[in-house]
């Protein structure tokens, strides 16, 4: 049988290389309840000059203890664990160290896992049945605060957002750097998260393509990100949309 590679959105160098940043080490935690995987994750790890595994957790409680007491650069996070699961783990850990990137390593790909772990605070979401490369430019890229997920997971979220229809503002109206944005821009940026193409968005607003084109720089630019998946879970984990 032939293993399925997931294709992964946002890899910022050629192909076949990964993209590390600057850092001279990264500290990772590993969180996967089951022994094998999880020796088997650490000890690839090992082998990356530029890596050092802080700690290993099989489960999310202890999870949480780690990373308290290591503080890692990035938790690669299962999400179904004993005790406490990955998501809650998540939460917690984003709520008492911000700085810690997390990135979600699972086989379980349905909305509501998908969701609710970008909601929690998980900069990346890649399944088990990737490559090392894939892994190593996901836990990276996070190091670099770079969001980072498999193109499969970026369809789940925008399908999740469409089911979902037109979501209210947050109260007050919108905060921080998304008050930069101009009206139509974020009209754009709630079209972009419902999947529409830039065609379709040129049709629904009655502008030309060519002018979505630069709205869509402009909101790359304000938000600092790089591409549509970028701009979805950011705004997704912002409370948004």
């Amino acid at each position: 049988m032939t293993t399925r590679r997931l294709t992964i959105e946002r890899i910022h160098p050629p192909h076949g290389e990964i993209y590390r940043g600057q850092m001279d080490e990264l500290k990772l935690l590993i969180a996967e309840d089951e022994p094998v995987a999880r020796q088997a994750m650490a000890r690839l790890f090992d082998l990356e000059t530029d890596i050092k595994v802080v700690g290993e957790a099989e489960n999310g409680e202890v999870a949480v203890d780690l990373a308290c007491r290591a503080m890692p650069d990035v938790v690669l996070m299962d999400i179904r664990m004993p005790k406490l699961d990955g998501i809650r783990a998540t939460h917690i850990i984003k709520q008492e160290m911000p700085s810690v990137a997390i990135v979600i390593l699972t086989i379980y790909d349905d909305d509501q896992n998908v969701f609710q772990a970008i909601k929690a605070g998980a900069i990346g979401y890649i399944l088990k049945d990737c490559g090392k490369e894939q892994l190593l430019n996901a836990i990276f890229s996070a190091a670099q605060g770079v969001p980072l997920v498999a193109s499969t997971i970026t369809q789940k979220l925008v399908s999740i957002l469409q089911q979902q229809g037109d979501s209210p503002q947050p109260e007050g109206g919108l905060k921080g750097v998304y008050e930069t944005l101009t009206e139509r821009e974020t009209d754009i940026l709630r079209l972009v998260a419902k999947g529409y193409s830039n065609k379709s968005i040129a049709r629904e607003l009655g502008i030309t393509i060519s002018t979505v084109k630069t709205h869509l720089r402009n909101i790359f630019r304000k938000l600092d990100v790089e591409d549509r998946a970028q701009v979805i879970i950011k705004a997704i984990k912002d409370g948004v949309i």
